[in-house]
């Protein structure tokens, strides 16, 4: 993917995650974070897959469980407690969104 996109991502991802932002501009936050994410799984970015998987439930982006997947490995593999940390996070908050991996069968079982 060129720059230009990637540029254009990160500001429609920036513009739909204010508190303020209409829904079309929320729902382009959400597709915005699910391409970026997509990329960096693709392309084997570690960090930035797991920074990308935060914004993606944010802004409440249902993520594919392949993407959850891989960042999770990415979580156990690292030394690095802050980066455990993020994906941790992006558990919890997509927990409380519904979006996160798992949150439909907990939904289930209650």
């Amino acid at each position: 993917m060129a720059r230009p996109p990637i540029r254009l991502f990160k500001r429609a991802l920036a513009a739909g995650a204010r508190p303020d932002a209409c829904a079309p501009a929320a729902a382009a936050a959400q597709a915005s974070a699910l391409a970026l994410l997509s990329r960096s799984v693709a392309m084997g970015h570690r960090r930035l897959a797991l920074l990308r998987l935060l914004a993606a439930v944010r802004v409440g982006a249902v993520v594919p469980a392949s993407d959850w997947a891989y960042c999770g490995e990415v979580a156990s593999q690292v030394a690095d407690g802050a980066l455990r940390g993020l994906f941790a996070e992006a558990e919890r908050v997509g927990v409380g969104l519904g979006t996160a991996r798992g949150a439909h069968a907990a939904l289930a079982r209650a």
